[in-house]
């Protein structure tokens, strides 16, 4: 609807204010167009805020759902990782549990192996006795027809003097000859017994003792030339051994007597040592007071060793046939003993035999259960401590340490190459038959190993509280330790690390109270540093290098820096 004023052309007035109102109208317009254009200003302004509010949450609801997967992912991980440790884990405990029965068939096998020998033993034990037996009685028969044989004989030569001495007596009466006299008989050589023969020298130096060797055995600051030489004193020690069983053996030939006495004495000697258990008191018992005699034995042992002293001191009684007991001592000097060396064939030849029982049962027992080696060396230590079975007051060690030169030399600093045959023969190596292949690594480790507890158990016995003196002093431990120690490190080998682990394992507390704060120290350079020095790893090696961590929890001694 138009103003009215608008058409008012002829009034002013009206004119004017219809400008007016067109002014209103126009300042109105301008307004609401400002306000228009502000409101659509803020609009856009909040439309930006609101795109970008929009786009920062999308931005932090997406690091939200990264993480969110992140950490779901890190879950997923953690619960596969505790399923495969428990899988492992598991796993582990039926592998241990199929080792565990495995083992365990395995020593039920041996058990059963090692009984049917036992029977087999004794059974051509009784065998062999009931042979004796036959051969004895057969022998007896023998002796008699030829004591029948002989008086017969005897009968019949008295018949035949008496008739002639009845011709003669008729001769002289009828022709009056005066007989001449009959010539003096000779004493008959059967009047006198034979002398019993003597052991032949092993060689042209036989009839005197090896060269003295000091009772400090090689070790530190010894050079290998010097240990070598001493190796070889011991080799010879062993060779001599070897004769004497065949000087015996030929003495058996020509006395049946000694042979079925020997034969049971070797066999009962044998038996004694194989039925040792690992604990003491079984082994030994000591019901009375010293002292301990030939002629009155009032300290009696249990069992097994009570019956191995007996039969050594039976064979003390047999001085016929005897030998030169000085060709079997080393370890302690000679000069001032008197020239002659004579001894008992017999015992020697069974001290020899005692001792390769002894090697025998530290290979078979030991090498499985290193622990089984303790009773074994209290049984040598105390059969070799007798004084009765001593000569000049010296025990007969040699005889023993000898066969631990053989098959154990690396006690004693000897190394070589276990590539080549001269190296493993010369690091106690055996072979399967003379001649033939050597024995699996396993076996050869299990030999070092009864071998090595073998040696501690015999050179760690406490002597302080015992009437009698150590036979083989406990010096000799620390030599061996120091002569193991002391091998070049390019030239050790695994068997040094075997022998040396099993020597110290079980056997730390005995070392120490023995020896005290050095031990200590000798532990931390035979464990610790030794194996670092060896630039060539073994599984030997990383055996003995935890033996630290096994005293500091069972001793709560630390041994490293």
């Amino acid at each position: 609807m138009e103003s009215p004023y608008k058409q008012a052309v002829d009034s002013p007035s009206r004119q004017l204010l219809w400008e007016l109102g067109q002014l209103r109208i126009d300042a109105d317009e301008d307004l609401y167009s400002r306000l228009d254009r502000e409101t659509r200003e803020r609009e856009r302004t909040h439309r930006a805020a609101l795109a970008a509010a929009a786009a920062e949450h999308e931005r932090v609801r997406q690091g939200a759902e990264i993480a969110r997967e992140r950490f779901q992912l890190e879950l997923d991980q953690e619960r596969k990782r505790r399923e495969d440790e428990e899988r492992n884990e598991l796993d582990k405990r039926r592998q241990e549990k199929a080792a565990q029965e495995l083992e365990h068939r395995r020593r039920e096998i041996e058990r059963a192996r090692k009984a049917e020998i036992d029977r087999k033993k004794i059974e051509d034990d009784r065998k062999a006795l009931e042979d004796a037996e036959l051969a004895r009685k057969a022998q007896k028969q023998r002796d008699d027809e030829a004591a029948e044989a002989q008086r017969r004989a005897a009968k019949d030569a008295a018949v035949e003097k008496a008739k002639t001495d009845a011709y003669l007596a008729r001769a002289v009466t009828e022709k009056h000859i005066q007989p001449s006299p009959a010539p003096a008989q000779p004493p008959s050589a059967l009047a006198q017994p034979p002398q019993q023969p003597r052991q032949p020298p092993a060689d042209a130096t036989s009839s005197k003792a090896l060269p003295s060797v000091k009772q400090q055995a090689p070790g530190l600051g010894k050079a290998a030339t010097e240990r070598e030489v001493v190796h070889k004193k011991f080799l010879v020690i062993h060779q001599r051994l070897k004769q004497l069983r065949k000087f015996m053996v030929d003495q058996c030939k020509q006395n049946p007597a000694l042979k079925a006495k020997m034969g049971d004495m070797r066999r009962k000697i044998r038996k004694c040592l194989g039925q040792l258990t690992k604990d003491a008191k079984d082994n030994q018992a000591v019901v009375s007071k010293p002292p301990f005699s030939l002629t009155s034995p009032v300290l009696i042992y249990s069992s097994q060793i009570r019956q191995i002293i007996e039969v050594l001191l039976e064979a003390c009684n047999f001085t016929e046939p005897k030998t030169d007991v000085r060709q079997f001592l080393l370890t302690k000097s000679t000069d001032t003993l008197p020239p002659n060396g004579d001894g008992p064939a017999l015992l020697l030849y069974l001290i020899n035999i005692f001792a390769k029982a002894v090697i025998a049962q530290f290979i078979n027992e030991a090498g499985v259960k290193p622990e089984a080696a303790d009773p074994i060396g209290i049984v040598a230590v105390t059969v070799l401590a007798r004084p009765e079975f001593q000569w000049q007051g010296l025990p007969q060690t040699d005889i023993l340490i000898s066969k631990f030169h053989v098959v154990c030399p690396v006690l004693w600093g000897i190394y070589g190459n276990e590539k080549t045959n001269q190296g493993k023969q010369r690091l106690g190596w055996t072979r399967e038959e003379p001649g033939g292949a050597f024995v699996t690594e396993q076996r050869h480790n299990e030999r070092m190993t009864g071998l090595g507890a073998g040696f501690a158990a015999l050179s760690l016995r406490d002597f302080k509280k015992s009437r009698y003196e150590n036979p083989y002093p406990n010096v000799n431990y620390w030599q061996a330790m120091a002569s193991i120690v002391n091998v070049p490190p390019q030239e050790v080998t695994q068997t040094h690390f075997v022998v040396l682990k099993s020597m110290t394992e079980n056997y730390e507390e005995k070392f120490l109270r023995l020896f005290g704060s050095a031990a200590v120290v000798a532990l931390k350079k035979a464990l610790v540093d030794f194996p670092k020095s060896v630039q060539q790893k073994s599984v030997a090696q990383s055996a003995i290098s935890v033996l630290p961590d096994i005293i500091k929890k069972n001793k709560r001694l630390t041994l490293t820096a």
